[in-house]
């Protein structure tokens, strides 16, 4: 039997690690590069935030780990690459949720001919307040 499941590359060690803190946050769970530092500096005393950076956007790269950055945020959040979807942030409390959304494929293609660009990738943030924020 084949195995079909996506094949990691190798990766250093401190990168292997790195990747295993941001996959067990889960989809949904956003965190800031200091986050990941800390919890990485738990199980690997020593590390370097220059390491866990680099390795960032060495598993961005990859596209094992998603990038966000979001409007009226200070720092870039990661999370597990997943389905695509949106993002929703809070303006009173700065809370971040996903969204089940994405644009459709069709639209992506027609502003790409329209406008003769060449999109990789997309991103959407809704901002407003959440459930709890808003007034009844």
């Amino acid at each position: 039997m084949q195995d079909t499941s996506r094949r990691r590359p190798a990766l250093p060690k401190n990168y292997q690690l790195i990747y295993e803190i941001v996959e067990r946050s889960g989809i949904g769970r956003h965190l800031t590069s200091s986050d990941i530092y800390a919890k990485a500096l738990k199980r690997r005393p020593g590390i370097g935030f220059s390491t866990v950076y680099r390795g960032l956007e060495r598993l961005r790269d990859l596209g094992m780990v998603s990038e966000l950055h979001v409007p009226g945020t200070d720092a870039a959040a990661y999370e597990p690459a997943g389905p695509r979807h949106a993002h929703f942030r809070c303006r009173k409390c700065g809370e971040i949720e996903d969204v089940p959304y994405a644009i459709p494929p069709r639209t992506l293609r027609t502003l790409a001919l329209e406008h003769g660009f060449a999109i990789d990738e997309e991103r959407v943030t809704f901002e407003g307040r959440c459930a709890s924020c808003r007034p009844s």
